[in-house]
């Protein structure tokens, strides 16, 4: 009887263990971070990112906007550069045109039979590489953003997005795009990828005077680095 009684025992005891070990499995995960933190992984995360794929569409322009309302093509972050096709209006035409640029250096191919170098500003265009610098490119407006919160999660093709919101100073948006009323305010929308990685920036305000428009921009890793040279 007395090893019996001691065998009992002992299976409760390994029962008890056993419950507590499954208690601690059945535990919410791990804190994934304040969302100001998992925007910042994100950021960090498509940083690393040999090069990237970049679009822009602008939705609710005024009629009389001068600018880029569109933009497709690569990006590096390291050196800032970035080639591909803008839609812009140039001197009251509005096209597309073939841009390169590295780091301060834009390259513009348009109605030319090659490259020309320019001044975007002339044109009311921001410095395209100058997008992808990590201290005061697109990324950069993460560390900018005011009150951060999640949203929730979006369809995104195959992919789920987790959102993001939060407000821009429009001195942010200005100096970024070369466009925007600087004493302004921004809502932002992030989304983020399952591998932590930022996809789409999602900017709403007031880029032109006494108007609202949105810009949607949309950032896609590549596994492999793309050169980007001067012409």
């Amino acid at each position: 009887m007395r090893l019996k009684g001691i065998a009992i025992a002992g299976t409760a005891v390994l029962v008890a263990l056993t419950l507590v070990g499954c208690s601690k499995d059945k535990e919410a995960p791990a804190k994934e971070g304040t969302p100001a933190e998992q925007l910042a992984a994100a950021r960090t995360n498509l940083e690393k990112s040999p090069a990237v794929t970049f679009t822009l569409n602008a939705t609710g322009l005024p009629s009389k906007a001068i600018g880029v309302s569109a933009a497709k093509g690569t990006g590096l972050f390291t050196p800032p550069s970035f080639k591909g096709t803008l839609n812009a209006t140039v001197g009251g035409v509005t096209g597309t045109v073939d841009v390169i640029a590295v780091e301060q250096d834009v390259y513009m191919k348009f109605f030319t039979p090659g490259y020309n170098k320019i001044d975007p500003k002339t044109y009311g265009a921001p410095n395209p590489a100058q997008l992808f610098d990590t201290q005061t490119g697109i990324t950069s407006l993460i560390g900018k953003t005011q009150a951060p919160a999640r949203a929730g999660q979006v369809r995104d093709g195959s992919e789920v997005l987790t959102t993001f919101t939060g407000k821009v100073p429009g001195d942010a948006v200005a100096d970024l795009f070369v466009i925007g009323v600087r004493s302004g305010t921004f809502d932002v929308t992030y989304g983020v990828t399952t591998e932590k990685q930022l996809r789409t920036v999602v900017l709403k305000g007031p880029f032109y005077e006494g108007s609202t428009s949105t810009y949607n921009l949309r950032l896609t890793s590549l596994a492999t680095p793309v050169a980007i040279t001067r012409p």
